[in-house]
This record gives C-alpha cells, sequence and structure tokens, in this order.
C-alpha cells in the first residue's frame, strides 16, 4: 500500500487511545469518532481485533502476530506491516479502523496500486514471480469465480509481458493498466471490501438513526424472523454442492472457522449446516431470514433464497 499509509496512519502522539482506554466507556465511541466510522462498524472490528490477540491496551504486537496464521502468508504479513507503527511494532485499534476504512473506501486504481506495492515493498515485480503469486492465490479447483479471475488476470500479464514493448517484470503502472483490462465485475468481487455484511447494514438502515440519512431499504416481506435449524438444514441441503464459501463470506464468518468446520466434519452438508448455525448462534437476533436471503442473493444463489420467501 507503500504511500497510501500516510492517509491512515495517525502517530502515536495524536492516537485516539492518549484520552481513553479498553476498560473505559468511552473507548467505541472516541474510535468511532477518530477513524469517521460508525459505533456498529467500530464494535464490529473491535471484536476482530481482539480475536486477533490485542493486549491490555488495545493494540496488537508484532510478537503476537507472528505466533497468528496469517503472519505465515507472506501478502497477509505485508498488510499487516502496512498497519504497523515502525518503531514501537503495533499496531493501534485507531490505525487499524482507519486501514480498514481505506480498504472498503479507496478508488479501484488506488486499490490496484496498493496490492502492487505489497507484492514486491513497490519494485518491478519479474514475471516469473508474478505467476507464482497469481497462482497461490487462484488454485482453489472447486471456486469456478476464482480460476476465471485467476486465468483473466494471467491472460491479459502474458499479452503485456510478451509484448516487444516491455521487459521481463511489471511496473505499477503496468499492473494497473493490466488489471483494468481484466472484466470489471471479476475485479470489482475480488477487491470489494465491507466493514460489516451487506445484511447487517440492512438492518441497521432499519433500526439505527445514525443510518437514517443514508436512506430507507425495504425489508423482505416476512424476513424478520429468525429461521429454525430445520430451516438451516434446508439451506445447506441446497448449496453444499455450491460455492457455498461466498454465502459464509457474506455472512461474515472467518476463514478460520470455516476451516475448522471443515476438519470436525466430513460431510459438506454438514459443513455447511454447521457454519448457518454458527452464525444464527453469533448474531442472534439479527440472524434473520431476511439477512440469510441477501447473504444467498449477494453469493449468486438467488433462487435458494426466493424458496425462503
Amino acid at each position: 500500500m507503500g504511500n497510501y499509509t500516510s492517509a491512515f496512519m495517525v502517530s502515536p502522539a495524536k492516537a485516539a487511545s492518549n484520552h481513553t482506554h479498553p476498560n473505559k466507556p468511552n473507548w467505541i465511541t472516541l474510535h468511532a469518532v477518530a477513524s469517521e466510522l460508525s459505533i456498529a462498524e467500530v464494535e464490529r472490528l473491535w471484536l476482530r481485533f481482539r480475536q486477533l490477540g490485542s493486549d491490555e491496551n488495545g493494540e496488537l504486537t508484532e510478537s503476537v502476530l507472528m505466533a497468528s496464521p496469517i503472519w505465515q502468508d507472506a501478502f497477509s504479513r505485508n498488510v499487516m506491516k502496512k498497519f504497523m507503527d515502525a518503531k514501537t511494532k503495533k499496531i493501534t485499534f485507531e490505525n487499524f479502523l482507519r486501514g480498514l476504512r481505506w480498504c472498503e473506501m479507496a478508488t479501484l486504481e488506488e486499490k490496484l496500486r496498493g496490492v502492487f506495492r505489497l507484492m514486491n515493498n513497490g519494485n518491478e515485480v519479474p514475471k516469473e514471480i508474478f505467476k507464482k503469486i497469481v497462482e497461490r492465490v487462484y488454485t482453489d479447483p472447486k471456486d469456478k469465480e476464482k480460476r476465471q479471475l485467476g486465468y483473466s488476470i494471467q491472460r491479459n500479464f502474458i499479452l503485456l509481458l510478451f509484448s516487444h514493448h516491455l521487459s521481463g517484470s511489471i511496473t505499477e503502472d503496468q499492473f494497473v493498466r493490466g488489471c483494468q483490462q481484466v472484466p470489471r465485475n471479476l475485479v470489482d468481487d475480488a477487491l470489494n471490501f465491507e466493514l460489516l455484511p451487506s445484511y447487517m447494514k440492512e438492518r441497521l438502515h432499519q433500526n439505527l438513526p445514525e443510518f437514517s440519512n443514508e436512506g430507507q431499504m425495504t425489508p423482505v416481506a416476512g424476513s424478520s424472523g429468525i429461521p429454525s435449524d430445520t430451516v438451516l438444514k434446508d439451506v445447506a441441503l441446497k448449496i453444499h454442492k455450491r460455492d457455498w464459501e461466498r454465502v459464509a463470506n457474506k455472512l461474515d464468518i472467518m476463514g478460520e472457522d470455516i476451516d475448522e468446520l471443515r476438519s470436525q466434519y466430513k460431510d459438506p452438508r454438514a459443513q455447511v449446516y454447521q457454519m448457518l448455525k454458527l452464525w444464527k448462534s453469533r448474531d442472534q437476533s439479527m440472524a434473520s431470514t431476511g439477512a440469510l436471503q441477501t447473504a444467498l442473493r449477494g453469493a449468486g444463489m438467488a433462487d435458494v433464497a426466493q424458496s425462503l420467501s
């Protein structure tokens, strides 16, 4: 993300944490003001931040992150380092919030340039290294959209790399130009980042005053009730042979949870059912039929969503 970090990194001297503490009641509200996010967004991200291993002062240390699975992946490690203060080797909650807000709000070109600067510290990327990166990211044989995006990216960059105008390395501008030649819907889907899942935003639009100035969203008829376990089993039966991980993503189920479910349950139907039960247990009153329908539609399973009406 390179130079873009200056858009969200706040020095320790100016940090909101100088005026509050995780055990104080204004911790969430003060960070919401500092990061220009809603209370709901900050509360949810505070939960995620604690899951990563933040300490009693609301900071993530490099030593804690080094023991995390996230740190073992080079690309993820580079992302986390962009959130980290170079001197203290810590990530403050405020910088975590502001960095994620940038990920949601940045333009497509800004995101593409940010991704490039993570691949080789902003230097030109040799074609062989680039090919390995793409293959590593898009290797899931079960994910048709990932394969399609991976093939499209490689095809466009192979054309660029073997053009007589280019060397065997990719510059930042060439990377951006190559990605812009990939079908826009694929790139948008790959770089889309939401601080809150769509179904939660829909509920917040309906219920919270802080969202009222953004317009009302029409609720799905008969969608306010919480789906029974029988309904969840029926949904699992319908989607277990499809890309159900996209549904999990829309429901904000973490990758680690999906991996755990896969290791615990061998039957894909059980994996999906337990994933849905996890969502229902976690979100409680927010886990409505309408929320599930929104997630299903977002994952390209409108037919299953319609069956819940």
